[in-house]
């Protein structure tokens, strides 16, 4: 059992077999038991090839006044393959991602946040997009396995916002425009710190290291783009064309961009990250002809 502050974690099988990951998360004290079931109903309708799906839950009402839930219980698909970090540090125990196979966990988990933040009006922003919690299937799907789950309201004026029924510790309060603006351009940025460590192999583990790597990277890339791979996990080395890396290396240095005005909006970050695969799918094409070439003669 993993714990969190507001959650616990447990491992579980279904009647057939397959294997699903259990969440206890405690509630704020003010839903109904009725009025979680409807918003649950919602929840785990959320289907995207790149989210962790909600399959089942099971509400607990408070003891000591019925009408009122104190937890619920989620249950969501299992992905056992481990997380992304898993396959970008773990050397020892798998094969490390190269890095066709890390543009592409990227561009999955950007359209799990296009498809987060355009499914819902407001959309679902200020998920917890922590490189842990991007999960791959055994067919190096990238899964985001931990989003924000807001009770859509309309107020008396006609207003739509928006509230994370969990009581978790960092409660950022009502859905407003601003906010939700706010918690768009804060995907982003935490996507940013993902595009970094896919390219470096490597976490940041203070400010002061994140602003000294971005600095490095933007010198780099201006300078002469071949010398990104210095900069590069060496585990990618061989694997990857320069124009690819360095249109990846710009969208995480967009990404994470101090002012959150000047990040880029997630649809502009998945066309550049699908621009940097067809690159990397052309390279690849003319080093495999060119080999066959050299092969031949």
């Amino acid at each position: 059992m993993i714990t969190f502050s507001f959650s616990q974690h447990y491992n579980g099988r279904l009647q057939d077999g397959s294997r699903v990951l259990v969440k206890c998360l405690r509630l704020k004290p003010k839903y109904s038991p009725q009025s979680l079931v409807q918003y649950m109903e919602i929840v785990s309708k959320l289907r995207h090839r790149h989210l962790v799906s909600i399959i089942g839950h099971c509400i607990v009402n408070d003891e000591e006044n019925p009408n009122i839930a104190s937890s619920v219980y989620l249950i969501s698909e299992c992905v056992s393959n481990g997380s992304l970090r898993s396959h970008l540090t773990e050397w020892r125990k798998r094969e490390m991602l190269k890095w066709p196979q890390r543009v592409s966990a990227s561009i999955g988990v950007a359209r799990g946040i296009q498809f987060l933040h355009n499914v819902t009006a407001p959309g679902i922003v200020q998920n917890d997009l922590n490189i842990e919690n991007i999960l791959l299937d055994k067919t190096l799907t990238s899964k985001i396995s931990e989003f924000s789950l807001p009770m859509i309201s309309s107020s008396k004026n006609g207003k739509i916002s928006s509230e994370i029924p969990f009581a978790i510790d960092d409660d950022s309060g009502s859905g407003s425009a601003h906010n939700q603006e706010q918690g768009e351009k804060q995907d982003i940025y935490q996507f940013g710190l993902i595009l970094l460590e896919v390219i470096t192999g490597k976490t940041t583990e203070s400010q002061r290291q994140l602003e000294s790597l971005k600095a490095q990277i933007r010198e780099t890339l201006a300078e002469d783009p071949e010398l990104l791979k210095d900069i590069a996990d060496p585990a990618i080395h061989g694997t990857f064309a320069v124009d690819s890396l360095s249109t990846v290396a710009e969208v995480a240095l967009n990404c994470t961009a101090s002012a959150p005005g000047e990040r880029p909006s997630i649809d502009d970050v998945l066309w550049n990250l699908q621009y940097s695969m067809q690159v990397q799918d052309g390279w690849a094409s003319s080093e495999s002809l060119s080999m066959s070439i050299k092969s031949q003669a």
